[in-house]
């Protein structure tokens, strides 16, 4: 059995945890509300995907942030949310909010942000090729109901992995999980 003191402590590890999360995500939410583009970025990106589905073979051509994808040219949007920007800040957002050394959260980061980036570089591109070969009618659902529900948990699962590998102040993060 819990004691009172214990839930107490419980309880200010979990607000306190939530509070940093949340402010640190102030930022996350004034991009979307003020809709800030990401216009060079998306542009490059684009280039890039596009580069990548050429060298395996896709008839892909690529102007501004908009992808033409086969012998049609159909217009793809690379939106400023398809860099993956969303999924990088929020590990930030669970990383530094998280009770750890400032040099652990750094060195996590400096491995876990390159690695959700290619997660999300080879969820466009399967995404991609998937509609290529099967119909580009099953983008929309590929992209919706699956991705988005990979990507959160690839999030949530690379950052609980950081807490398990680095022991992580465990006590603390156990009342959180």
């Amino acid at each position: 059995m819990v004691k009172r003191s214990q839930t107490k402590k419980i309880v200010k590890d979990v607000l306190l945890f939530l509070i940093k999360f949340n402010l640190l995500l102030i930022p996350f939410y004034v991009i979307i509300y003020l809709d800030l583009s990401f216009y060079p970025l998306q542009i490059a990106f684009t280039n890039f995907l596009a580069s990548i589905l050429n060298s395996l073979g896709y008839q892909v051509s690529a102007s501004d942030f908009l992808l033409f994808v086969g012998e049609q040219g159909i217009p793809i949007d690379i939106s400023r949310d398809c860099i993956g920007w969303k999924g990088m800040y929020s590990l930030f957002a669970l990383v530094f909010a998280t009770p750890s050394e400032l040099k652990s959260k750094l060195k996590f980061l400096s491995i876990g942000l390159p690695f959700m980036f290619l997660v999300n570089i080879f969820r466009i591109i399967i995404t991609l090729i998937i509609g290529l070969n099967l119909g580009l009618h099953y983008l929309e659902f590929i992209h919706t109901f699956l991705w988005q529900q990979v990507m959160i948990i690839v999030l949530i699962s690379t950052w609980y992995l950081w807490l398990r590998r680095g022991k992580i102040n465990i006590e603390k993060m156990r009342n959180i999980l």
